[in-house]
């Protein structure tokens, strides 16, 4: 997916901006209003998204908070003929990609949308080969005791208490423990098996 967005209230910029990536075989779409380009994001997907800092209707800062909201992959980069490091700084914190002073220089711009687009790309298909492995994992089952273990998981997933798993070999623990791992808060981060027995007294 190759596709940016143009936030910026000046229509020259973004029709310079729109130029040069199309040039490159990137979709490019724009909006002079940041309030109706965030509702153009519920319906359309996007790896990128150029955004100007200074806007009447919200600013590049306001528009950023908006987005965490959304749990978007899209991966921003802030466009500014006003920089300084106080902007740069606080863009980074809120979860910019980069910073691109204007006037734009063509060079850096197709950098930074490339970069910006491969590491949208790679997060995507991190979220697939993800769904997939959770799906390999998936608990099934309908009796009374699994239900009452699917209950079990469902109430320690939720609390920080360390979980201890008994059983037989081939009963489950490990799927147990996928499971707990997948509905906590935790499951962002990744799920470390470590083979006790083969770990040496010393």
């Amino acid at each position: 997916m190759n596709s940016v967005l143009i936030f910026d209230d000046e229509i020259e910029i973004c029709e310079s901006i729109k130029m040069i990536l199309e040039y490159e075989d990137y979709k490019v779409d724009y909006f002079t209003d940041a309030k109706e380009g965030l509702k153009n994001l519920d319906f359309n997907e996007y790896s990128v998204l150029l955004l100007d800092i200074q806007m009447p209707s919200m600013t590049g800062f306001e528009v950023l908070n908006e987005l965490k909201t959304k749990q978007s992959n899209l991966n921003v980069i802030m466009i500014s003929a006003h920089s300084s490091l106080e902007n740069a700084v606080k863009a980074t914190k809120l979860g910019a990609f980069d910073f691109i002073e204007k006037p734009i220089d063509r060079e850096k711009l197709l950098i930074s949308v490339r970069n910006a687009s491969e590491r949208t790309n790679l997060i995507s298909e991190n979220k697939i080969l993800k769904k997939d492995l959770e799906a390999e994992y998936t608990m099934i089952g309908s009796s009374k005791n699994f239900t009452l273990i699917l209950h079990t998981i469902n109430r320690v997933a939720k609390s920080e208490a360390r979980v201890l798993i008994n059983g037989e070999n081939g009963t489950g623990k490990e799927l147990a423990a996928r499971e707990i791992h997948r509905q906590s808060q935790h499951a962002e981060q990744p799920f470390i098996e470590v083979n006790c027995a083969a770990i040496p007294n010393e």
